[in-house]
Parts: C-alpha cells; sequence; structure tokens
C-alpha cells in the first residue's frame, strides 16, 4: 500500500522556525511563514488530515496536532505575538482560527464531526 504525504513550506526572510512530523497516509501541510521569530511545531498521526497555516508578523506561534482521520485545521495568524495551540483527537473535526492583532488561544477537540471557528482581533 503506498503513502502519499504533501508539505508545502514557504518561509522568508530568515528566523523562522518551522518543526514538521506526520505518520499516516494521505496527510496534508500547507505552511507559510512571513515576517520574523515566527514558528510552527505540526504534528499528524493517521489519515486524510490537512492542516493550513499562515503566519504574518512576529513572535507568532503554532502548535498543531492532529490524530485520527479527516481532521482539518486553517489558521491564520496577523500581527505580533499571537500564539494558537490546537489539538484535534477523533475523526471529521474542524478548526477554524483566525487571530488578527495579538492574543493566544488554546482549542482541543477531542470528537468526531466537530466543528469550532474562531476570530480575534
Amino acid at each position: 500500500m503506498a503513502s502519499s504525504y504533501a508539505a508545502d513550506v514557504s518561509e522568508l526572510p530568515i528566523t523562522l522556525q518551522a518543526l514538521l512530523e506526520r505518520s499516516g497516509r494521505d496527510n496534508l501541510i500547507d505552511l507559510v511563514q512571513q515576517g520574523t521569530a515566527n514558528q510552527s511545531l505540526l504534528f499528524q498521526s493517521g489519515s486524510n488530515n490537512d492542516a493550513y497555516v499562515t503566519q504574518v508578523g512576529m513572535d507568532n506561534s503554532a502548535f498543531v496536532t492532529q490524530i485520527g482521520s479527516d481532521n482539518e485545521v486553517q489558521l491564520l495568524q496577523v500581527g505580533t505575538q499571537n500564539t494558537a495551540s490546537i489539538t484535534q483527537i477523533g475523526n471529521n473535526n474542524l478548526v477554524q482560527l483566525n487571530q488578527l492583532g495579538s492574543g493566544n488561544f488554546s482549542i482541543e477537540q477531542i470528537a468526531d464531526g466537530a466543528a469550532i471557528t474562531i476570530t480575534q482581533y
């Protein structure tokens, strides 16, 4: 059985950090970092999980863990010193988090078929 992995990482300029770790199959990580001192740690285990993370600004941190199948995270951080910690355990879950400005947020989603949408200004 063939496994497929996809990762698209775009970083400008330096002083950005990304750690991507995946196990399973058909998982996708799409990470865009622009600015300085942004960091992302993403872990996926299972199948068909998607993580879309965009960081624009300075000192933003994203920590995403997905365990299960068919989970999706859409995270947008624009500004300074935003921190997002998102954990999904289960199947068919969706988290949409927009942090515009500066703020902190943590989401733990342990369920099947759950959806959360949050915008912080």
